[in-house]
């Protein structure tokens, strides 16, 4: 962060004050209306950042200084403060013939990079230098207050609190009103704060000590700090079944994340203790969202500090019809009754079968075209916006679209009814020349249903349902999270166990065309999958306690991992013969032998690490 950014709101450093207009007089602007109204003085903030040139015509000094009641000159403590002086010189005898009642201020800044000893010796320097020069000038009668100012610390705050406090005419009153104060309520110290700045506008008449006046600070901190809340843990998701599971805990739950709603932060302001619901009926996905706090922040106790506007962040990425009346939303589950899924069944599956916690699931296939859906699946793809990053929403009106969905098959009241688990589309590319591509765009299984083993079937339910299709190439996947690979990972090295060129002998024998083909044709896998599948198959029949085995292994994939790296060797070499070896350094930078070598063995451990968790996962299916 630059400094400048430090110096709290209404302050600009190395600038004017922000109502000042530095560029040419239009001829509209009346020069002589009072562009301060409420008569509060203005503290004017310069230094070297922007140069003033006072025998500018257009520069009106009675316009900038008149109205003044503290000019702040910031002298960079680090630099050669010599043109500094000058400038201060200048500024200083310029605003005092127009203003003789100016406050002058002197900051000496970024004194946190100095010794104490060299900070005494920079102040007493600049002192004399600048009070020097005014008397030989015949300003021996302007008075300079110098302050030593960081960032780093409160310096910064402590200099502007006491430039504040000379422009108050009641501060005495104040002073003795918190003397009052102390002496009646028996604390050692009293400030009254500008909240938001750090400014402090008085204080009792005893000593300002530093510990004090930063515990006080810290406290003003924590007080804003309370107003923050992490978006995550503020959200509650809810699919409702039925009225109890509102006030039932354990239907709620999370995002993983927020930021596409509410920042990179993925932090609120303005409240304490907040919940936000969103809830969504469990079979047609009928929408609630609503709010609840303890305190929201009041503006005028923190100078205009407003709480986020948390309703208009999430409603315009609803779709309408959207509910804010819990009431109305909960009589729509007497609707869920005649709920039915869209589109073809395809596949059932159950889970913890011969149990009171047997479940089952049924999974469709359908298009925008099914009745009712294109609705449906505008409330269904909001769930993308807390866990999908950087999701968007498809355009439904191309037919290309192909839509998987997940439902849980419940009994409720001797009926059947469903939940959505989750849902995947996939669009079919065109494939040069003639065949089609069908590419996994969005994947979902929502939190109440994960580690259920459902992410697998739906991706095979996917795979399925393209296998008999002789038009279909292979398929892929538009930009995998790491939690999709993983699970790519699982299913295809699951099904390609059952394939006659990757068995146990051909894994040994190294990657070949046969099990490039074989994949494709029998799995509609593509090769770059195929080779990964490859690797992770031929680590499980890997003899690692045979050390020239598993070295054959590890240099198999080294060898693929570096072809990124022949490349840019191949690469070099052309413009070798096109450049000259300036322009080669300066276009091309290469790697060394011993970084590509460390590099591949990162790569190669990260990728033994995945293989590892993969094989241990099929081996429990097995």
């Amino acid at each position: 962060m630059e400094e400048d950014d430090h110096y709290g709101p209404g302050y600009e450093v190395g600038s004017y004050t922000k109502d000042y207009n530095d560029g040419p007089y239009d001829g509209e602007s009346d020069l002589n209306t009072n562009s301060n109204p409420e008569g509060k003085p203005r503290i004017l903030l310069m230094g070297l950042r922007r140069q003033v040139d006072f025998f500018d015509p257009n520069f009106d000094c009675e316009m900038i200084f008149g109205g003044c009641g503290a000019l702040v000159f910031v002298i960079d403590a680090q630099d050669d403060y010599i043109d500094a002086l000058m400038k201060l010189n200048l500024t200083v005898t310029r605003a005092y013939k127009v203003n003789p009642n100016i406050r002058f201020e002197v900051f000496i800044h970024k004194v946190d990079g100095l010794s104490d000893d060299h900070k005494i010796e920079a102040q007493r320097d600049i002192h004399q230098r600048a009070n020097d020069e005014l008397m030989e000038e015949g300003f021996d009668s302007v008075n300079l207050s110098f302050y030593l100012t960081s960032i780093y610390d409160h310096s910064i705050f402590e200099a502007f609190s006491k430039v504040v406090q000379k422009l108050i005419p009641q501060l005495p009153t104040l002073e003795n009103l918190l003397n009052i104060f102390v002496s009646n309520s028996g604390i050692e110290k009293a400030f009254l704060f500008d909240v938001v700045s750090k400014i402090y506008i008085a204080t009792d008449s005893s000593p300002v000590d530093m510990q004090s006046y930063e515990l006080c600070c810290s406290y003003k901190k924590n007080v804003l700090q309370s107003f923050i809340v992490d978006s995550n843990e503020a959200l509650d998701l809810k699919l409702v079944r039925e009225l109890a599971d509102v006030e039932n805990d354990e239907t709620t739950f999370k995002p993983e994340m927020s930021h596409q709603i509410f920042g990179e932060n993925e932090s609120i302001f303005g409240y304490q203790n907040l919940q936000i619901q969103l809830y969504y009926t469990a079979g047609r996905l009928n929408t609630y969202i609503g709010m609840k706090y303890k305190k929201q922040v009041d503006p005028k106790q923190f100078d205009g500090a407003i709480a986020d506007d948390v309703m208009g962040a999430i409603s315009p990425k609803l779709p309408p019809g959207f509910m804010t009346n819990l009431d109305d939303f909960l009589a729509t589950l007497n609707k869920e009754q005649s709920f039915k899924p869209p589109g073809e069944l395809l596949a059932t599956h159950s889970v913890n079968k011969g149990t009171a916690a047997e479940k089952h699931f049924e999974m469709y296939s359908c298009t925008i075209e099914e009745p009712g859906f294109r609705s449906y699946h505008e409330r269904l793809q909001t769930f993308l916006l807390w866990y999908v990053d950087a999701a968007s929403f498809i355009d439904v009106d191309d037919d290309r679209w192909r839509f998987y969905l997940i439902f849980e098959k419940y009994s409720y009241d001797g009926c059947h009814r469903y939940a959505i688990c989750g849902y995947a589309t996939v669009y079919l590319y065109f494939a040069y020349p003639n065949k089609t591509r069908p590419r996994i765009s969005q994947f979902l299984v929502l939190p109440p249903f994960q580690r259920l083993g459902l992410g697998a079937e739906l991706l095979n339910v996917v795979y399925r349902s393209f296998l008999k299709d002789s038009n279909i190439l292979d398929i892929t996947v538009e930009d995998p999270s790491e939690e999709f690979t993983r699970l790519r990972d699982f299913v295809d090295a699951k099904n390609c166990k059952s394939l006659l060129s990757f068995s146990k002998e051909k894994l040994l024998q190294g990657f070949s065309a046969e099990m490039v083909e074989e994949a494709q044709r029998e799995l509609k896998i593509n090769k770059k999958q195929a080779r990964r599948v490859y690797e992770i198959l031929r680590f499980q029949v890997t003899n690692l306690a045979d050390a020239d085995e598993y070295r054959a292994y590890r240099l198999d994939v080294k060898r693929r991992l570096n072809i990124p790296y022949q490349k840019e060797a191949s690469d070099y070499k052309k413009l070798q013969k096109a450049l000259n070896p300036e322009e080669l350094r300066s276009t091309l930078s290469t790697s060394t032998k011993e970084q590509r070598i460390e590099n591949l063995d990162k790569q190669y451990q990260q990728l033994e690490n995945d293989y590892r968790h993969t094989l241990e996962r099929l081996a429990t299916k097995e």
